[in-house]
């Protein structure tokens, strides 16, 4: 089950997120030791966290132009 943990990490480099995601699977799958299981549970978090962070929209506000009351726009003026 170590082969499933390195060839996941090497996925993991490669950002082949979908074969790194089947690796961890596999192992938790077909059981190892507690830490491996551990490991492969929290790379499969990782993977979630990446993958959902690329779909959500950034939560940035467009600019917002100001001007002065009367909606005119304030120039200065050389003296």
């Amino acid at each position: 089950m170590r082969e499933e943990i390195r060839l996941g990490n090497a996925a993991l480099a490669q950002n082949d997120m979908e074969t790194a995601k089947q690796h961890f699977q596999h192992l938790l799958d077909h059981g190892g030791t507690p830490l491996q299981e551990q490991i492969a549970g929290n790379r499969l978090r990782e993977i979630q966290a990446k993958q959902e962070a690329l779909c959500a929209p950034p939560l940035v506000k467009p600019p917002i132009r100001r001007s002065t009351p009367g909606g005119t726009r304030r120039h200065r003026t050389r003296t």
